[in-house]
Order: structure tokens, then C-alpha cells, then sequence
């Protein structure tokens, strides 16, 4: 068995990002930027007031109370503005209005008493009190995003904030994902004696998404070595990835572990990590391209625990990614419980912030079969291959996952 961290070695070594592609603005959402962007102009691109109120003079203002002589309205939008204010004068201002000639401040409404030609200021302002100056968020030439960035709401709508109408992101991954196993019946189908539902095909299409992939291809097939290899040969034909659970372990019915060397140049099989020991890794070249595909255990919680390894941050950097770690910190462990020797052990359990002190607390019995240990958990305990007891009190590394 090899350490996790070979394992990663041997994955992010035959792992190559996709080419980029141009979409529209609108259809930038949570893509990845294969580009950096920079800024064609300043932000904002002229002084304009951050309140609705009054743009003055501070001088003016130094001795407290004044009533200035209001000489004009400037809404938000407004365009030549021939307003100066001078000794005195004010200009009633809406908020994102350009500020006038002349005015180094704005007055809150809320701090005047209003009259139809003039305004009785109440408080003392400072230059640039109320002002975004031009260029204050963002300078013209000013790299704003990084190649790698995806695409959340506020870099929407930053980019479109700069007038980004067409934008260079790199081309979302497709994936294929295939669930073996006799015993598995679909989710509307009634199931009677040694059958089950299939969960797990439905735990990694939310985690490939979520990854901003695209499931190309999902297919569930039975134990049969011939349906197991016309299904990866089918996904190699038009996937960039290839998942699989189930079919990988040493039983006699395991399909994965006979037909996955024998089609694609294999790895490694096995990592000393507890849940999902026996995982596959291989690669297929295939019309010039290299596809990963990872054989995953049939367990659903190694299903889920091995995709959030060894699956998730690689997905990332095919699409281009550059931020594919999970915030990670110390807790301290209110459950005693033990771990194997030898293995790398992720643990689910529920973190919690309590007067600023970072708890987690282990969700029962830690069997790869229990679902709902990864339904109620929001984190992943990194217990060292060398730790063998954590007691209570103790401190472990935590992945969050959400």
C-alpha cells in the first residue's frame, strides 16, 4: 500500500488542464478563468457620493451648525455637471452621483435640517468625508483576476463592473461515471433479499458537479466483465474523466480490478488509508488525450471520503482550477476513540465554534457502510497513520467540507 501522499504525487503528475474556450458574461458564472484579467479603466471611474446628502465644502463645515445655499440637485447617472460649489454653497447629491467642482465632502441627510433653497448643516465633515474617489477599488491596468479563478458571484460581477462582455474560461470537464454491482436496483424499483438502491452513482454526480464538471456519460452495470469493459470503453470515447465505485476489492465478483489493467495503464491499486484501501488509479491514452480514471471502493462513505482525497482536487486542476485545498485547522476532539496503525484515518464529525474554540465531535461508529455518519458530518478528522488513540481534549487537523 502507498501513503496518501503518493498517492496525490502519482495522480497531480498525469493531470493536465483543459484548453480554454469564450463564453459570454452571462454564461460565466462558476467557470474558471483561463486568463488573467485586467482592468481597462478605473473603478470607480469618477468621484461620486457614498450617501444621499449634501457635497460641500469641509472648510465651511469646521465651525459646526451652518446653513449653506443649496444650488442645485445631482442625481445618480447625471452627466456635465456644471455645478462649482463655492464659499457657502452645497449641491443636493444622490448616492452614486458625480461629485461637483469645488465640493471635497458630503453631509449625510440624516445631519441637516432641509429648506427649499438652503440647508442647515448640524456636523462637522472631514475632506473626503461620504467620497469614492475614482480609481479608489480598482486602477485602470490593475491585474484584478488571476488565470485559475472561478467565477463566484462577486467576480461576476466585478467582471461585469469592467465591461467584460466576452470572457476566456477553461472548458468544464466532462465525466464519466459507472456504478457496478449485481445487487444494485434503481431508486424507483422495489427491492427484496440481498438487493440495494444505488446511492452511490448519485453521491458523485453532486460531487462532479460541484467541482463545475459535467457528467457525460453515468451508467450502473452488473458484475459482468464484458458490460463492465463496453461501458469505460463507451466513456473513454468522449469523457476527460472516468469515475467508477464498486468492483475493485479482492472478491470473486470485483470487475473493475480484472478489466481496468487490461484497458488502461494502471498505477497503483491499494492505499493505506482507512476508509477506501483499495482504490484504483489508472490513465488511457485515448486520440491524444491522457484520461484518469479512478476506481473507487463500493462503500459509500469510501466512495465519498476516496472522491474528496484523491478525486476532487485533481478534477479541479483539469478544469483549470487554482484553488482546490479545503480550509483546513486545528480542533480539539471532544470523543476518545481509536485508529488503525499504519493508515492515514479520515474521520467524520460535526466542527463547531463555541465562544471561539474550535470543537468537533465524532459522528458513532465509523464503519465505510454508515451513510449517515457523512449526512451529519461537516468535516474530516486527519488522524496521522502513526496515532493509534485520540483521547479527549486532543487536537486534530480538520477538512472542512462545507
Amino acid at each position: 500500500m502507498i501513503s496518501p501522499q503518493e498517492t496525490r504525487r502519482i495522480i497531480f503528475e498525469k493531470i493536465v488542464p483543459l484548453e480554454s474556450e469564450s463564453v459570454l458574461h452571462e454564461n460565466a458564472l462558476h467557470r474558471v478563468l483561463a486568463r488573467d484579467v485586467f482592468a481597462d479603466l478605473d473603478l470607480p471611474p469618477f468621484d461620486n457620493s457614498a450617501v444621499d446628502g449634501y457635497a460641500t465644502r469641509a472648510q465651511d463645515l469646521s465651525e459646526g451648525s451652518i446653513d449653506l445655499s443649496v444650488i442645485g440637485t445631482i442625481a445618480a447617472g447625471a452627466t456635465n455637471i456644471e455645478y462649482s460649489i463655492g464659499a457657502g454653497e452645497a449641491v443636493r447629491i444622490m448616492t452614486g452621483a458625480p461629485v461637483p467642482k469645488g465640493a471635497d465632502c458630503v453631509v449625510m441627510r440624516e445631519d441637516t435640517i432641509e429648506n427649499h433653497e438652503t440647508v442647515r448643516v448640524l456636523e462637522s465633515a472631514q475632506t473626503d468625508a461620504n467620497i469614492r474617489r475614482r480609481g479608489s477599488d480598482v486602477k485602470n491596468g490593475e491585474r484584478v483576476f488571476t488565470a485559475g479563478t472561478r467565477v463566484r458571484a462577486a467576480h461576476w460581477a466585478m467582471l461585469a463592473s469592467l465591461g467584460c462582455a466576452q470572457i476566456e474560461v477553461f472548458r468544464r470537464p466532462r465525466v464519466g461515471i459507472l456504478t457496478t454491482g449485481n445487487e444494485l436496483k434503481r431508486v424507483d424499483e422495489a427491492i427484496s433479499g440481498g438487493e440495494i438502491r444505488d446511492s452511490n452513482s448519485f453521491a458523485l454526480r453532486a460531487l462532479v458537479e460541484e467541482c463545475g464538471a459535467v457528467v457525460e456519460i453515468q451508467k450502473t452495470v452488473g458484475d459482468s466483465v464484458g458490460e463492465v469493459e463496453n461501458a469505460l470503453r463507451e466513456m473513454f470515447a468522449c469523457c476527460d474523466a472516468v469515475i467508477s465505485s464498486g468492483g475493485v476489492s479482492m472478491g470473486d465478483f470485483d470487475p473493475i480490478r480484472d478489466v481496468l489493467p487490461q484497458i488502461a495503464q494502471l498505477h497503483f491499486w491499494k492505499i493505506a488509508v482507512k476508509p477506501g484501501k483499495p482504490m484504483m488509479f489508472a490513465t488511457r491514452a485515448e486520440n491524444n488525450r491522457t484520461i484518469p480514471v479512478w476506481g473507487l471502493p463500493g462503500n459509500p462513505v469510501s466512495v465519498m471520503v476516496s472522491f474528496e482525497q484523491f478525486v476532487r482536487p485533481a478534477l479541479l486542476q483539469i478544469g483549470g482550477q487554482n484553488d482546490a485545498q479545503r480550509l483546513e485547522f486545528r480542533v480539539r476532539v471532544l470523543d476518545a476513540f481509536s485508529s488503525p496503525s499504519g493508515k492515514v484515518e479520515y474521520v467524520r464529525a460535526l466542527v463547531e465554534n463555541k465562544n471561539g474554540d474550535w470543537t468537533a465531535r465524532i459522528n458513532g461508529d465509523q464503519g465505510s457502510g454508515r451513510l449517515s455518519t457523512m449526512t451529519n458530518a461537516n468535516a474530516l478528522l486527519v488522524v496521522p497513520a502513526e496515532v493509534t488513540r485520540v483521547d479527549i481534549g486532543e487536537t486534530l487537523m480538520a477538512q472542512i467540507l462545507n
